[in-house]
């Protein structure tokens, strides 16, 4: 199959009959050449609608025909890819293992589908989703995950009223891997921080070619939430020269070779348009950044943690305690920790371990350990000195520990100077027993 501005390219009738039955196009099918038999004599003529009949006869008469089906992209046939692309993208939140994902828009009254579908209003952006979900469509879902999680994190806070806000979230989260299409490492944690960076940079560039806003391109090129550990497993190991990622661009080469068709469709409805004045660019910029950071996160967290099970709880605790640590943006992510209220005191009591953390003289040496029920402060860096060492009463952690949230470093097993700061957590309330999420 191939995907260019002005048509759609299939090369057998199945191609073309599963095409008119998945998006209801029967009635808005025309090609752009005659299909002709071996003879030359003219079976469906150009430029024509093409009747139900007439695909049927020429599956019946297969072979007996030059099978290249060029569809033409009216305006028309166009909007109801569009419409049901977005079924598509929608549908994700019904089948996605991420419950922090379907959580998010369980407990949203946005009309985020609207927004969605005017997010999908770009000729050039909906054709490019449409050829990943014809060929790829294990990664269709995990852009739409990003793309799902980014316009979430967005849509939560009151304060962030902004036009155009919730589309750009929206479009940076679904195209910021789209370069990686082609091979298979996106369904991989990365190596390191450099390799993150590298990706999001060729990606970035790719979205401009794609004609996304500088400015959404900037935010994804950014947004690499440096630090982040992925998976220790997988990071201990260094990567081969051979396993290195290079993102394919080659798979939209035809939807690129023409300029000038990556117009727009119908204006975005008024419910998305409204809200407050416009703010510039650099604030958009800023705003952006942080979501895709959050997204990439969450999705990542979701991705690859070891504990399925438990993953949406322990993905609150790591948000508030990594907000509080100033990794993410108090603006986007405190909404959408208060989204979780059932989990409230805990959540409080993450926020207070890192307060406790942060008043450490000579940071980031305070640790409160062990996370999330954490009794005891220690010195990681054991700075001896530090008038607020613990003298006589060394705390001996016997199983190394990840970095809570899979941000910052981790706790290598090993001896320990005491911190007085552990005197803080006897104010903080204790953590209460997991339950199961239900939906109010």
């Amino acid at each position: 199959m191939k995907v260019s501005p002005k048509s759609l390219e299939y090369t057998s009738i199945e191609e073309v009959l599963n095409f008119v039955r998945d998006y209801g196009a029967g009635n808005m099918l025309r090609f752009l050449h005659a299909i002709e038999d071996n003879s030359g004599n003219v079976l469906v003529k150009e430029e024509v609608q093409v009747k139900e009949s007439a695909l049927a006869r020429l599956k019946e008469i297969k072979g007996q025909y030059n099978a290249d089906f060029k569809i033409k992209l009216t305006k028309e046939l166009v909007g109801q890819i569009q419409d049901k692309l977005c079924e598509k993208i929608v549908f994700q939140l019904k089948t996605t293992d991420k419950k922090f994902l379907k959580f998010m828009y369980e407990e949203n009254t946005f009309n985020y589908k609207g927004i969605i579908r005017n997010a999908l209003s770009n000729k050039k952006h909906l054709l490019a989703l449409f050829k990943v979900y014809e060929v790829n469509a294990n990664f269709f879902k995990h852009i739409c995950e990003l793309g799902l999680l980014a316009l979430g994190i967005v849509l939560i806070p009151d304060a962030l009223k902004y036009k155009m806000l919730r589309r750009y979230s929206f479009l940076g989260g679904v195209f910021m891997d789209i370069a990686r299409v082609s091979g298979d490492q996106w369904n991989r944690p990365f190596p390191d921080d450099t390799e993150k960076t590298r990706i999001a940079k060729q990606c970035a560039n790719f979205m401009q070619k794609l004609d996304l806003p500088e400015f959404v391109c900037s935010a994804a090129s950014n947004h690499v939430p440096l630090g982040l550990q992925d998976n220790t497993e997988v990071s201990a190991i260094p990567a081969k020269k051979g396993d290195r990622e290079n993102p394919d661009e080659t798979f939209f080469a035809e939807l690129l070779i023409e300029d000038g068709e990556s117009d727009s469709g119908p204006a975005a409805e008024e419910e998305e348009e409204s809200g407050l004045p416009d703010k510039s660019e650099d604030f958009l910029r800023e705003l952006l950044t942080d979501s895709l950071k959050i997204a990439r996160y969450i999705h990542t967290v979701s991705s690859f943690t070891h504990d399925k099970e438990y993953v949406m709880e322990e993905l609150v605790y790591f948000l508030a305690y990594n907000t509080t640590r100033g990794y993410f943006n108090e603006l986007l992510a405190n909404p959408l920790v208060n989204l979780f209220k059932q989990f409230e005191e805990n959540v409080k009591r993450m926020r207070k371990l890192a307060e406790v953390e942060m008043q450490c003289l000579h940071p980031p040496a305070a640790w409160a350990y062990p996370k999330p029920k954490a009794s005891q402060v220690l010195c990681k860096n054991k700075v001896w000195d530090c008038p607020n060492i613990v003298q006589g009463w060394d705390i001996h952690v016997i199983s190394s520990q990840e970095a809570f949230g899979w941000v910052g470093s981790s706790l290598a097993a090993d001896h320990y100077p005491k911190c007085k700061l552990e005197e803080e957590l006897d104010s903080l309330p204790e953590i209460e027993p997991t339950k199961k999420v239900e939906k109010k």
